[in-house]
């Protein structure tokens, strides 16, 4: 049995850990963008997406992925008969193609149908 040095040694671990993050790393990477590729629809037009921010949306409590409600504000998002709140559900809500719409309400942009905000009424 031969003696690797402590250099030798260091230098073969790093070698494989720095292989085995880029290939976990680089693979998952490569998947996520091509993922995001696919279910992406693009914006109309010259439209923009509402901010989380925006003050009209802060208040009511808006987010474009309903799945990011707070539900310490809001524990009504948190029961079964809201599973199906979404934007694209909503009576406020008017769709322009399969991921965006124009909101009645929060005017300042374009919302995902996939959001939800604390003013969502059945659609009838």
């Amino acid at each position: 049995m031969s003696k690797t040095s402590r250099k030798q040694f260091f230098i073969t671990s790093f070698s494989w850990m720095a292989s085995l993050f880029l290939l976990e790393g680089g693979l998952g990477l490569v998947n996520r963008l091509s993922a995001d590729k696919k279910n992406s629809t693009p914006i109309p037009g010259d439209a923009h997406p509402v901010l989380e921010s925006d003050p009209t949306a802060k208040a009511l409590g808006f987010h474009q992925d309903a799945k990011d409600t707070d539900f310490n504000l809001y524990p009504e998002r948190k029961e079964p008969t809201a599973k199906n709140q979404f934007c694209k559900h909503c009576a406020q809500y008017t769709k322009l193609n399969e991921r965006w719409g124009k909101c009645n309400i929060i005017t300042s942009g374009i919302v995902s149908s996939n959001g939800w905000c604390s003013a969502w009424s059945k659609r009838s």
